[in-house]
């Protein structure tokens, strides 16, 4: 039997930061977001997808994230998933862990009742 989809897995990606696109600043977006290029800055979203091109050097704050590439820096996430081709450097602290075998993690990893308040009331903006 299928495992039926979260509502946000099936929505629509409202925002693509293409392979070769680099952009030094913070990045925020509401909705789905999908980054294939680089990002030196944080990046603060509801539902983030970093593509395997995808290299991140800043924090990442959202409600949900998926990583296929390299993320430099924190991630605070209730949902994070890290597929077999993610390498994150830096702390994580998330409420629902998923990780492929093949993923790379250096850093220190806080889960399950470790996650804060705010990421779980939406606030992912500041």
């Amino acid at each position: 039997m299928l495992k039926k989809k979260r509502e946000e897995e099936i929505g629509e990606v409202k925002s693509i930061l293409a392979e070769g696109l680099k952009i030094e600043g913070n990045v925020i977006s509401e909705g789905k977001i999908r980054i294939d290029g680089a990002v030196e800055g944080d990046v603060n979203g509801e539902y983030v997808i970093f593509g395997e091109t995808a290299t991140v050097k800043g924090n990442v704050r959202a409600k949900s994230v998926i990583v296929m590439g390299t993320v430099e820096g924190n991630v605070e996430s209730e949902r994070l998933e890290l597929k077999s081709s993610a390498r994150v450097k830096g702390d994580i602290t998330v409420k629902e862990l998923s990780v492929e075998p093949g993923a790379s993690i250096e850093g220190r990893v806080l889960s399950g009742s470790y996650l804060s308040p705010s990421i779980s009331s939406n606030e992912t903006a500041e």
